[in-house]
């Protein structure tokens, strides 16, 4: 069990940290949400920092489409000048294909979880050489994502994935989303079953469905209405009875819990404040200054 009643978010300014913005989330009830607490807690007692506290997508002009393709193109050329790994750069944010290349040379590098730790191409080169490779997956991401729900990433990439759901954990995930949610946070390398079935990706390494947790979360600013949900419910239900022999192939029924898509609740904004004021708001904001629990 724990004491803990509420979730503090602060915001502020890369270039004034005495600027903030405060949200509070009211913790969820259900028996997932003390794992995860135990996860944040374990992340700080390492002191590991927010990795990327500069992802924030779909408020302000921060995260738009075109910097999001100069900053993915960017971090290739810095990760190509210690070692020539990628050899695409992104010229069209509606270019799938070469965006699925970009993914699975990022996957095929990092490997799964923290595969990297023993992986000789990070021997001899700088710290930010995996931060890099790291940052090429979620620009990736972003650029596929710069038109869906405004969001925010709070995410410790240092803390290791050594946690897993049990079966009781799949019933509480859902493909609702509801403004102003903390939602659990795709914590494994590869391609779950959502994004299969969103960008059709041939390039892919690995199929891993949701499998490992972290302290990793995501705020969702949208609320999906019911027609919204049930048109993804059915995308995922096609893709899994269209791809059962590749999935039997990979060790999952097409029944088994494992494969269950959608996130689990963690905790909701507390607020008076309309949904308009508070991406108004917000959008003044560009970096996750604290994340505290209380």
């Amino acid at each position: 069990m724990h004491d803990f009643e509420t979730v503090l978010v602060r915001f502020s300014k890369i270039n004034n940290h005495n600027d903030f913005y405060d949200l509070k989330f009211q913790l969820e009830q259900n028996a997932f949400v003390p794992k995860w607490i135990d996860r944040v807690n374990h992340a700080k007692r390492r002191q590991d920092p927010i990795s990327e506290p500069w992802a924030i997508q779909g408020i302000g002009n921060k995260l738009n489409p075109e910097n999001c393709i100069i900053r993915l193109n960017e971090l290739i050329d810095k990760v190509n000048a210690h070692e020539r790994l990628f050899d695409k750069k992104l010229d069209d944010l509606n270019d799938q294909n070469t965006l699925n290349q970009i993914h699975a040379v990022f996957e095929k590098h990092h490997g799964k979880l923290d595969e990297w730790l023993s992986n000789p191409l990070f021997v001899g080169k700088p710290k930010e050489f995996r931060e890099w490779l790291s940052q090429i997956n979620q620009f990736v991401h972003l650029c596929e994502g710069v038109n869906s729900s405004p969001s925010v990433r709070v995410v410790w990439f240092d803390l290791p994935k050594t946690q897993q759901f049990d079966k009781n954990d799949y019933t509480l995930f859902t493909n609702n989303r509801e403004f102003g949610t903390i939602y659990t946070l795709y914590a494994d390398v590869g391609k779950n079953l959502e994004s299969l079935a969103y960008d059709n990706d041939d390039h892919h390494h690995d199929f891993v469905p949701n499998l490992h947790y972290s302290a990793d979360c995501k705020i969702i600013f949208e609320t999906l209405d019911h027609s919204s949900v049930v048109s993804r419910e059915i995308s995922y239900n096609r893709y899994k009875n269209d791809n059962q022999q590749y999935l039997e192939s990979k060790g999952y029924s097409i029944d088994d819990h494992r494969l269950t898509t959608g996130h689990i609740p963690l905790a909701k904004l507390v607020t008076d404040k309309s949904e308009q004021q508070i991406l108004k708001e917000l959008s003044d904001y560009d970096l996750v200054q604290e994340f505290i629990l209380l």
